[in-house]
Protein backbone atom coordinates (compact mmCIF):
# COMPACT_ATOMS: atom_id res chain seq x y z
CA UNK A 1 0.00 0.00 0.00
CA UNK A 2 1.19 3.44 -0.89
CA UNK A 3 0.32 5.95 1.87
CA UNK A 4 0.83 8.82 -0.58
CA UNK A 5 -1.98 7.57 -2.84
CA UNK A 6 -5.33 8.88 -1.55
CA UNK A 7 -7.20 5.63 -2.19
CA UNK A 8 -4.57 3.49 -0.48
CA UNK A 9 -4.24 6.05 2.30
CA UNK A 10 -7.98 5.84 2.94
CA UNK A 11 -7.74 2.04 3.32
CA UNK A 12 -4.74 2.36 5.67
CA UNK A 13 -6.52 4.92 7.85
CA UNK A 14 -9.69 2.82 7.88
CA UNK A 15 -7.78 -0.26 9.06
CA UNK A 16 -5.99 1.81 11.69
CA UNK A 17 -9.30 3.31 12.87
CA UNK A 18 -10.61 -0.23 13.42
CA UNK A 19 -7.62 -0.94 15.65
CA UNK A 20 -8.27 2.26 17.61
CA UNK A 21 -11.90 1.24 18.12
CA UNK A 22 -10.92 -2.24 19.31
CA UNK A 23 -8.08 -1.20 21.62
CA UNK A 24 -9.21 -1.01 25.22
CA UNK A 25 -8.19 2.36 26.66
CA UNK A 26 -7.34 0.61 29.93
CA UNK A 27 -4.76 -1.51 28.09
CA UNK A 28 -2.82 1.48 26.80
CA UNK A 29 -0.03 1.80 25.99
CA UNK A 30 -0.58 -1.07 23.60
CA UNK A 31 1.81 -3.14 21.56
CA UNK A 32 2.92 -1.63 18.28
CA UNK A 33 2.27 -5.09 16.81
CA UNK A 34 -1.47 -4.32 16.96
CA UNK A 35 -1.05 -1.66 14.30
CA UNK A 36 -1.94 -2.77 10.76
CA UNK A 37 1.05 -0.86 9.30
CA UNK A 38 4.22 0.76 10.62
CA UNK A 39 3.70 4.08 12.41
CA UNK A 40 5.40 6.04 9.61
CA UNK A 41 3.07 4.53 7.02
CA UNK A 42 0.00 5.39 9.10
CA UNK A 43 1.25 8.93 9.66
CA UNK A 44 1.79 9.49 5.95
CA UNK A 45 -1.63 8.01 5.15
CA UNK A 46 -3.38 10.29 7.65
CA UNK A 47 -1.70 13.36 6.15
CA UNK A 48 -2.59 12.19 2.63
CA UNK A 49 -6.24 11.73 3.64
CA UNK A 50 -6.34 15.18 5.20
CA UNK A 51 -4.86 16.75 2.07
CA UNK A 52 -7.26 14.86 -0.22
CA UNK A 53 -10.25 15.88 1.87
CA UNK A 54 -9.10 19.50 1.89
CA UNK A 55 -8.57 19.47 -1.89
CA UNK A 56 -12.09 18.13 -2.45
CA UNK A 57 -13.57 20.64 0.05
CA UNK A 58 -14.80 17.79 2.25
CA UNK A 59 -12.59 18.44 5.26
CA UNK A 60 -14.85 19.43 8.12
CA UNK A 61 -13.77 20.39 11.62
CA UNK A 62 -14.94 16.97 12.84
CA UNK A 63 -12.89 15.13 10.22
CA UNK A 64 -9.87 17.28 11.00
CA UNK A 65 -10.25 16.48 14.72
CA UNK A 66 -10.62 12.77 13.98
CA UNK A 67 -7.50 12.69 11.83
CA UNK A 68 -5.53 14.71 14.37
CA UNK A 69 -6.62 12.45 17.22
CA UNK A 70 -5.76 9.35 15.20
CA UNK A 71 -2.32 10.79 14.45
CA UNK A 72 -1.72 11.64 18.11
CA UNK A 73 -2.99 8.22 19.25
CA UNK A 74 0.09 6.66 17.66
CA UNK A 75 1.94 7.76 20.81
CA UNK A 76 0.06 5.03 22.71
CA UNK A 77 1.67 2.20 20.73
CA UNK A 78 5.06 0.97 21.94
CA UNK A 79 7.33 -1.99 21.55
CA UNK A 80 6.48 -5.14 23.51
CA UNK A 81 8.91 -4.42 26.36
CA UNK A 82 7.16 -1.18 27.30
CA UNK A 83 3.77 -2.78 26.86
CA UNK A 84 4.79 -5.66 29.13
CA UNK A 85 6.12 -3.32 31.85
CA UNK A 86 2.90 -1.30 31.88
CA UNK A 87 0.73 -4.43 31.93
CA UNK A 88 2.70 -5.83 34.87
CA UNK A 89 2.39 -2.53 36.70
CA UNK A 90 -1.39 -2.45 36.16
CA UNK A 91 -1.68 -6.05 37.39
CA UNK A 92 0.36 -5.23 40.49
CA UNK A 93 -1.77 -2.16 41.21
CA UNK A 94 -4.92 -4.25 40.89
CA UNK A 95 -3.49 -6.85 43.28
CA UNK A 96 -2.62 -4.15 45.82
CA UNK A 97 -6.09 -2.63 45.70
CA UNK A 98 -7.58 -6.04 46.50
CA UNK A 99 -5.84 -6.03 49.89
CA UNK A 100 -7.96 -4.47 52.63
CA UNK A 101 -5.58 -2.74 55.04
CA UNK A 102 -2.56 -0.54 54.42
CA UNK A 103 -0.33 -2.67 56.61
CA UNK A 104 -1.26 -5.74 54.59
CA UNK A 105 -0.66 -3.93 51.30
CA UNK A 106 2.95 -3.04 52.04
CA UNK A 107 3.69 -6.68 52.83
CA UNK A 108 2.63 -8.03 49.45
CA UNK A 109 4.90 -8.84 46.51
CA UNK A 110 2.60 -6.69 44.37
CA UNK A 111 3.38 -3.65 46.55
CA UNK A 112 7.09 -4.24 46.10
CA UNK A 113 6.65 -4.41 42.31
CA UNK A 114 4.56 -1.22 42.32
CA UNK A 115 7.20 0.57 44.38
CA UNK A 116 10.02 -0.64 42.14
CA UNK A 117 8.22 0.18 38.90
CA UNK A 118 6.62 3.52 39.78
CA UNK A 119 9.47 5.70 38.55
CA UNK A 120 9.79 3.76 35.29
CA UNK A 121 6.07 3.84 34.60
CA UNK A 122 6.01 7.55 35.40
CA UNK A 123 8.81 8.07 32.87
CA UNK A 124 6.83 6.07 30.31
CA UNK A 125 3.71 8.16 30.97
CA UNK A 126 5.72 11.38 30.54
CA UNK A 127 7.20 10.01 27.34
CA UNK A 128 3.73 9.26 25.99
CA UNK A 129 2.52 12.75 26.91
CA UNK A 130 5.57 14.34 25.28
CA UNK A 131 5.20 12.24 22.14
CA UNK A 132 1.48 13.04 21.97
CA UNK A 133 2.20 16.76 22.11
CA UNK A 134 4.95 16.43 19.49
CA UNK A 135 2.67 14.41 17.21
CA UNK A 136 -0.06 17.05 17.48
CA UNK A 137 2.39 19.76 16.42
CA UNK A 138 3.81 17.50 13.69
CA UNK A 139 0.35 16.71 12.31
CA UNK A 140 -0.62 20.36 12.13
CA UNK A 141 2.66 21.26 10.44
CA UNK A 142 2.57 18.37 7.97
CA UNK A 143 -1.07 18.69 7.14
CA UNK A 144 -0.82 22.49 6.86
CA UNK A 145 -4.56 22.63 7.13
CA UNK A 146 -7.08 25.29 7.88
CA UNK A 147 -10.64 24.31 8.48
Amino acid sequence: MNPDDPESAHRIVTEYARVLEQTDALALPASVRLLPYPKQTIKAAIVTCAAALRASHQLTADLFDFLEQAYVALADYFDDDVHRVMAEYRESLAAVTDVRTSSEKVQTPAWKRVAEMSRLTGDIARSIADESAALRVEFRARADLTV
